[in-house]
């Protein structure tokens, strides 16, 4: 019997070629352009150009004679210092800056940060670096942006782990967590669902198959499959209890006082058929009536026999009765006298108390081989039994199906006398609303018609109906259409939808997509269907109310579980080594709890709609009692996480959670150099440069002494003029979180020395200690923060990097939100409003799928 995967194998190629010719279509060319649209967007492109002209030509009087003077000296031609040439930057053109605009941005950080120049070269004036960094950042913005931003190109991405185990779960409803065997998803601008570094290894194309088996088997579960119970116990297994006689077909006679039994192990919960095989022993008698006891002696059936044939014939009486898994006990007891007897009510004290000797003596007899007895007065043995038998269940009790059978199951095929019948039609009809979810959009009869063969072909077999479905759902699961999400003009697209720069807006369906994959890091419901059905995600208005549902609907943890944590890393916590001899109660779950805070806290904020900078500064957090316990505060039981004011403490916001202090740490100590650096990166948004060539680490540096801090170190090492320029801002940041231990303890002292938490950043801004250093950044950096924020949106949304024309869009975003401080569903909305959201180049269209070549040589060629 093929399994499977054997079928899916078989289909799967015919499938995923007629899926992309039809999704992909050929790469498509600048020919491809209606002529008119072409000529419009290289009009728009020359006018762009002339009015980036007048910006260039102020860089050329005012910015380069800057540059000149100060950096040339070790970036030009000749001696090219951390492998930087500046010399490009002295005549500038707009194409200049769209080819370099990478570098460009680079170098606006270097400068705004102020790691460049060195310390020992000659410094520029306050004035001087503001107007090296305005007129710096006026030419890159302004080239890049041109009149209208472009949304940048659009790769056909597979969804990753996460997003994989994600639809499986609102697909079926099962959270089932199939991508945990697969390969680890590569990280590309920070986050593991950029487009570019998602590719196809024949591992990975393995690893679809056997998730897709496994997935169907477990959503779906065949009748046929499930236990059941089929036992007839027969006359020499039946126990009796007082005066027998065998008769010569093993039928075992009862006196009136006698009463039979038998055992059964039932599989599972549900209805069940009693049958008892028996009657009267005289012709000439009337019928006699036998009550049917269980266990616990309540009544189940009354069985009303005549006379049983002679020989080995019998008659036979069935009922049904509702049974729980687990051993039964049914007792055969003849009535000689009329009773009123209510089945399920009426009891019998007798069976329900029945002496245990009695029972281990009938168990004893049956040791014996029973031999039949002629010629024996079968009046003293007026009833027979010769059989009881139970059967089922008779109905596939619900409870035993997976949750998911109904949803996908809408209409069973018929089977009458071994052959089934209307199986297309039902097949047809249970598979097209699934597939409408799994490929995110519609879905033409002929598709579906496709699918349901394989159930056709399933039961032509003599394969179940059931079993057939299992096999659709796992070519579903291995279709392109599932597992990649392309976003390609589909085949009968107009070209006047084509508009005049080269861009095409989304279709409401590929729109649909992206905000469930951004929002949920699943697939659309169907009430984001229905609304790109109706094409009401055009209108501002409905697009806005849907964001906002999305965003209070509990799938948005997902904004927490993959945005958040991987934009602050908290993943890192999962690998970070700590010194256990050191820090004994750093245990698994207490790592797990940190990371849970954190993320909790972000949740939080958005669910409230807070200001970005609010995570800086905000007063409560999320702890349950292991965390608690950690942080020194009481009141906290249980593993529950729930909010806890830390306004009494020395914490505020993200900056002091266990997490972020203990991923910034190093396994025995604390880190200002990687904490301060962490902040610059994430809440600055400006990651410093990398060390100079050369530069020694702080173990090759002389030392300040024995007894001297780490803080004394720290500024011996900045002696060097190299390492002076970053570390001056990087480590005075650091040096505010110094009250904290290497995974987040409050600390006073370190040893015997008291811990030096003060430091100042440019501008005079002072501070002593992390809650000063949260508030006075909650203040000062609201914006940066905000900016950052913005930033790490955009290239977690539209799963790409973002590049110097995104520069336009994230300053257009912060103008819209400044009213609202910046708050987060508010950034998330005009981020899904945005023209790259929304957009894509005609002619920067990659519909190719990254295939990862296997390495030749290898055991799994």
């Amino acid at each position: 019997m093929p399994t499977l995967k054997s079928v899916a194998l078989t289909i799967v190629f015919y499938l995923w070629s007629s899926c992309v010719t039809a999704t992909l279509g050929d790469e498509r060319k600048s020919d491809d352009m209606p002529t008119a649209k072409r000529t419009a967007a290289n009009l728009a492109s020359s006018k762009d150009r002339a009015s980036s002209k007048d910006i260039v030509r102020e860089w050329n009087t005012k910015g380069w004679p800057l540059m000149q003077r100060l950096c040339l000296d070790c970036h030009n031609q000749d001696f090219q210092e951390g492998e930087l040439d500046l010399t490009f930057f002295q005549s500038l053109e707009a194409e200049d800056v769209a080819n370099s605009g990478g570098q460009m941005k680079r170098v606006l950080e270097i400068v705004r940060f102020g790691a460049m120049p060195p310390e020992d070269s000659d410094q520029p004036s306050s004035e001087e670096r503001k107007l090296l960094v305005e007129l710096l950042d006026q030419t890159l913005f302004t080239v890049s942006c041109d009149l209208r931003p472009r949304p940048g190109k659009v790769t056909a991405r597979r969804l990753n782990r996460a997003e994989y185990n994600r639809s499986i779960r609102d697909l079926f409803g099962m959270d089932l967590q199939p991508a945990e065997s697969f390969p680890s998803d590569e990280v590309g601008a920070g986050f593991d669902n950029n487009g570019d570094v998602l590719s196809l290894s024949p591992l990975l194309m393995e690893k679809y198959f056997d998730a897709a088996e496994a997935v169907a088997s477990q959503v779906l579960m065949d009748p046929d499959d499930l236990p059941s119970l089929d036992q007839e116990q027969a006359s020499d297994q039946i126990l009796v209890h007082g005066a027998t006689k065998t008769g010569s077909f093993t039928g075992r006679f009862l006196a009136t006082d006698s009463f039979a039994w038998a055992d059964f192990d039932v599989p599972v919960e549900g209805e069940y058929r009693i049958g008892v095989r028996g009657g009267n022993s005289e012709p000439e008698a009337p019928k006699i009536k036998a009550a049917v006891w269980n266990r616990d002696g309540l009544l189940v059936g009354v069985a009303e026999l005549g006379y049983y044939g002679g020989g080995g014939s019998s008659q036979r009486v069935e009922f049904r009765v509702a049974l729980p898994k687990g051993e039964q006990r049914f007792y055969v007891e003849p009535l000689e006298e009329e009773q009123e007897l209510l089945i399920g009510e009426t009891k019998s004290e007798f069976f329900a108390n029945l002496d245990p000797g009695i029972i281990a003596a009938a168990l004893e007899r049956r040791k014996k081989p029973i031999r039949p007895e002629r010629n024996f007065d079968v009046s003293a043995f007026p009833y027979m039994v010769r059989e009881i038998e139970v059967r089922g269940p008779t109905k596939t009790p619900r409870h035993l199906l997976p949750p998911s059978q109904a949803k996908i199951v809408r209409r069973y095929a018929e089977r009458r006398s071994g052959k089934w019948s209307k199986v297309a039609e039902a097949a047809k009809e249970s598979l097209a609303p699934l597939m409408r979810l799994a490929f995110r959009g519609h879905v033409d009869d002929d598709e579906v018609t496709r699918y349901a063969q394989l159930v056709i072909d399933a039961t032509n077999r003599d394969e179940s109906y059931v079993r057939g479905m299992q096999i659709a759902v796992t070519a579903i699961l291995v279709s392109p259409r599932f597992l990649f999400r392309i976003e390609t003009p589909p085949a009968d697209r107009p070209d006047n939808q084509v508009e005049e720069d080269g861009t095409v807006r989304l279709t409401q369906h590929q729109l649909a997509t992206r905000l469930s994959y951004f929002l949920w890091s699943s697939l659309p419901d169907e009430q984001l269907l229905d609304a790109a059905d109706q094409n009401k995600l055009q209108d501002d208005g409905r697009l806005e109310a849907m964001v906002r549902r999305m965003i209070a609907d509990p799938k948005a943890e997902a904004l927490s579980d993959q945005f958040a944590a991987q934009w602050l890393g908290l993943r890192n916590l999962q690998v970070h080594e700590a010194d256990l001899e050191r820090y004994t109660n750093f245990t698994p779950s207490l790592r797990q709890a940190m990371a849970q805070e954190t993320m909790l806290l972000f949740d939080s904020a958005l669910q409230a709609n807070l200001p970005v900078a609010d995570l800086l500064t905000t007063e409560y957090s999320f702890l349950n009692e292991e965390l608690a316990k950690h942080y020194e505060i009481d009141g906290v039981t249980g593993d529950q996480f729930r909010q806890v004011n830390l306004g009494s403490t020395p914490r505020r916001g993200l900056l002091s959670h266990a997490s972020v202090l203990t991923l910034t740490s190093g396994p025995t100590r604390t880190s200002p150099v990687k904490r301060g650096k962490w902040i610059l990166e994430n809440i600055f948004g400006t990651p410093p440069p990398e060390p100079p060539p050369g530069v020694p680490e702080l173990a090759e540096t002389k030392t300040a002494g024995e007894n001297a801090t780490f803080r004394e170190q720290l500024e011996l090492h900045r002696e060097n003029p190299s390492c002076a320029a970053c570390h001056r801002v990087m480590d005075q940041l650091g040096f505010g979180l110094e009250q904290f231990d290497a995974i987040g303890r409050f600390r006073m002292i370190e040893g015997d020395r008291p811990i030096d938490a003060s430091g100042e950043l440019p501008g005079g801004r002072k501070f002593n200690g992390a809650k000063q250093l949260n508030e006075m950044l909650g203040q000062t950096e609201s914006s940066a923060f905000a900016k950052t924020f913005t930033q790490k949106v955009m290239t977690f949304a539209l799963g790409r990097e973002l590049t110097p024309q995104d520069r336009c869009v994230v300053d257009e975003i912060m103008t819209k939100t400044a009213a609202s401080e910046h708050a987060m569903a508010d950034v998330i909305l005009e981020v899904i409003r945005s023209r790259p959201f929304q957009y894509y180049d005609w002619n920067n269209t990659d519909s190719s799928i990254p295939i990862e070549a296997k390495k030749q040589g290898t055991d799994d060629e």
